[in-house]
């Protein structure tokens, strides 16, 4: 959220690709997981429990990293902005849509996020929709139908479009968070901003968990303990923090080759711990999504490097 300088940026890239290996593992392995924590507990009430949990690993790693601090009133707005679009309402519905679909496809469904950020940044900011960028969001239009191929899904099963159209909403609502996320200029640092983040998230989810659903359906078992912890602290709270510290170490381009591999690891272990089967057209359709995420992010790399040309000759 804090903006760098691309003129004076420098990479760490052992670390940052060891961050981002983590979060891709984790964060892809969290799909199989989830839709087997759903097994054991409603999807609100399992969203709610697993943000708090992760609000908590983030107000823990940021007190002993000694940068926990009330945010600056400046940011406010946007933090209740991420902390319901980006943190609840996404996490929300992909967990609503995997009531419907197998872990592996909502995965890949989740993931088409980078794409939506190309056409919504032209519109609303302003930013240049360059070729790249152009045959990127193609190649991810062209895999979201090849996976919604209606010869390939079962028109007389509606859960799947229930799904699937859940989790499209999900991500149309991260890029809503993400613009309002580019245009606002933060004051606080990020890390010392995201426990809140994830607080409002808990805070606003909370009362709708319970109102609308029962908390003695949950079943308690070690299995499941676990799955919580696992979707809380690992995916909701050490995975954005890690995340975090490999975007100050990596260029953006690595960002994009992550978000290509976490649907992957996903398709793998849902295969491992599901018995899932990818079909062909989701296979196809993740190479599709996988190969417009990276020409966007060689596109983004392509103009950081100009522009980070540019200001050194400048400031020469």
């Amino acid at each position: 959220m804090s903006r760098i300088n691309p003129a004076t940026q420098r990479y760490s890239f052992g670390l940052g690709y060891l961050l981002l290996g983590f979060t891709a593992l984790a964060w892809g392995l969290n799909f199989p997981i989830l839709k087997l924590g759903l097994e054991n507990s409603p999807p609100l009430l399992f969203t709610a429990m697993r943000m708090a949990l992760g609000a908590i690993t983030m107000f823990s790693i940021a007190a002993a990293m000694g940068i926990l601090r009330l945010p600056p009133r400046a940011d406010w707005p946007v933090l209740f902005s991420v902390g319901v679009l980006q943190n609840m309402a996404f996490i929300s519905l992909v967990t609503l849509g995997l009531q419907f679909l197998p872990a592996g496809r909502a995965a890949i469904l989740a993931y088409t996020t980078p794409i939506w950020v190309v056409p919504a940044a032209a519109l609303f900011l302003g930013e240049r929709f360059t070729a790249p960028r152009a045959l990127g969001v193609g190649l991810g239009l062209a895999g979201l139908l090849t996976v919604f191929n209606p010869l390939s899904l079962g028109w007389d099963d509606p859960k799947v479009f229930i799904g699937g159209g859940l989790i499209m909403l999900a991500t149309l609502v991260w890029t809503v968070g993400l613009i309002h996320v580019r245009k606002h200029h933060w004051q606080g640092d990020v890390l010392s901003l995201i426990p809140w983040q994830v607080l409002v998230s808990v805070v606003v989810l909370t009362p709708f968990a319970l109102f609308f659903e029962d908390p003695r359906a949950i079943i308690w078992e070690p299995a499941f303990a676990w799955q919580l912890v696992f979707s809380g602290a690992v995916a909701s709270g050490l995975c954005v923090a890690a995340q975090v510290a490999a975007i100050r170490s990596l260029p953006a381009v690595s960002l994009s080759v992550s978000s290509a591999a976490v649907p992957a690891v996903g398709l793998l272990t849902s295969s491992l711990f599901l018995h899932e089967q990818a079909t062909h057209t989701d296979l196809v359709g993740f190479a599709l999504i996988a190969g417009g995420i990276l020409v966007v992010g060689l596109g983004d790399r392509r103009q950081a490097l100009r522009t980070r040309r540019e200001a050194e000759t400048t400031g020469s």
